[in-house]
């Protein structure tokens, strides 16, 4: 795997994350689907039945936004048109827009779960803040943030070989992002560590992502 910095004003990374997705979208599907972990187990056990929940960055729908599906009103937004459209076919239930999560609009107290899964790090460091908070303005008091996060802060760079597309990537630490959450004024229910999301056996080398919990206050 070939790596190299992000710094490049001149570039938007984030048309790097569309194109790269829209290129690998069937490729990754099919190695998200293969992920057998639960990993909303904990959401899950505390959300009634017809629950509104957003999803963001909801990929290709597999297995996320189909799980929650099974039980609670979805939404989910993402920036690749072509994740977008195997969304609609993968969760017709649900309503799937194509956005950007760093500027989306969506009603104040509206949802009862937001949900971020291997997305935050596809968007600049700087901004991650400002979708938490976003996360929090838009849940109803009392509801609950899943999100996944990283371990380690990493400065923005480019992967060559991502499913064979070149992608971006950039990630504060686990302690910035909990005083992070803490500061907006989120409740930290628990956080445990999961991989790479593409099944119990990984491919490559095994990432390590905090995955919290967490609960809006009033």
């Amino acid at each position: 795997m070939s790596t190299r910095p992000a710094g490049d004003p001149t570039v938007n990374y984030k048309d790097v994350v569309r194109a790269g997705y829209d290129l690998c979208a069937g490729a990754y599907a099919a190695a998200r689907g293969r992920d057998d972990s639960d990993q909303l187990a904990p959401l899950l056990a505390l959300l009634p039945d017809g629950s509104s929940v957003l999803d963001l960055g909801c990929g290709t729908g597999v297995p996320i936004a189909r799980k929650l599906a099974e039980r609670h009103r979805v939404t989910g937004i993402d920036l690749s048109a072509e994740m977008v459209r195997m969304a609609r076919l993968a969760v017709p239930e649900a309503r799937i827009t194509r956005g950007d999560i760093s500027d989306a609009q969506f009603d104040g107290g509206s949802y009862d779960a937001v949900v971020a899964m291997y997305v935050l790090f596809h968007l600049p460091r700087e901004q991650h803040g400002g979708v938490l908070r976003s996360a929090w303005q838009w849940l109803r008091p009392g509801g609950y943030l899943l999100a996944t996060l990283s371990e380690t802060a990493e400065a923005p760079y480019t992967e060559d070989d991502f499913f064979g597309v070149k992608m971006y990537w950039s990630s504060l630490g686990w302690g910035e992002y909990e005083g992070l959450l803490r500061g907006i004024g989120f409740e930290i229910l628990g956080h445990r560590i999961i991989g790479h999301g593409y099944g119990r056996v990984p491919e490559a080398r095994d990432e390590r992502h905090p995955m919290v919990l967490a609960q809006r206050l009033a």
